[in-house]
């Protein structure tokens, strides 16, 4: 297992150049790994990313690096943009590798492919991306805010377009069977606020506000509520080890 051993040290150097923020001498590192774990993946003929963590006690899950370095090269693109190519390719080979069963990691893998391509320039690429995905689970509410929200704040060098954006929220409102419809709501407000339609937002908020409210069954008066936020990449409570997003939190 020594070439496990290898490929975990790396990581571990890895983790240690993003705790400095040296964040693209910590992707370069990680990088190298991922290029040795498609080797050993193809060496040892295994079928994806879950069946490799279960071959070899990792140090830390496999799943949650294949997810910090995706976040870490957006970091790195801030200062080096040559680094949204580098993360084109590693989401575009991630959802080759990473199986069919965790759905949370192939749609943030896909939103950050798409987006990727949106601050490179190439919108075409985005929107033909995000409508073929959309077109194959109309639902995906985080699809049509990862769209929108490509056109909302825009990217370097790129004006924000919020007709563009009000569009692709107006098309995520009118799917009756639409998830995270809450999340959707928010940016809608946000979008319609910004265009100066604040009878439309008021009328979004109101939803909001309904869909979000009091609970039916409502604690005790005299009873103190503690509430512990935790943040989605945060460790779980729970003591598994992974982060509170790949957990109880999913």
């Amino acid at each position: 297992m020594e070439k496990y051993r290898k490929i975990d040290e790396k990581i571990g150097a890895g983790y240690k150049l993003i705790e400095s923020d040296r964040f693209t001498n910590a992707c370069d590192v990680l990088l190298d790994a991922w290029e040795d774990i498609k080797a050993i993946m193809a060496e040892d003929k295994v079928k994806d990313l879950p069946t490799l963590e279960e071959k070899y006690e990792w140090i830390g899950f496999v799943m949650n690096y294949v997810q910090d370095l995706e976040e870490q090269l957006h970091n790195a693109a801030v200062d080096n943009p040559q680094y949204l190519s580098k993360r084109i390719r590693y989401c575009e080979e991630l959802l080759e590798l990473c199986g069919d069963t965790d759905e949370l990691l192939i749609e943030n893998t896909r939103r950050a492919l798409a987006e990727s391509h949106y601050a490179l320039g190439n919108k075409t690429e985005c929107d033909r991306l995000f409508q073929l995905w959309l077109a194959n689970d109309p639902a995906w509410g985080w699809g049509y805010i990862g769209w929108s929200d490509c056109y909302q704040f825009g990217a370097k060098n790129i004006k924000a377009d919020y007709v563009k954006a009000e569009e692709i929220i107006s098309r995520a409102l009118g799917e009756k069977t639409l998830r995270d419809r809450a999340d959707v709501l928010d940016r809608a407000v946000e979008i319609y606020t910004a265009l100066g339609k604040n009878q439309q937002a008021a009328e979004l908020k109101k939803e909001l506000k309904e869909l979000t409210g009091i609970p039916k069954s409502k604690p005790a008066a005299n009873k103190p509520v503690s509430v512990i936020k935790i943040g989605r990449n945060d460790p779980c409570s729970c003591g598994s080890g992974k982060k509170y997003k790949k957990c109880c939190g999913k």
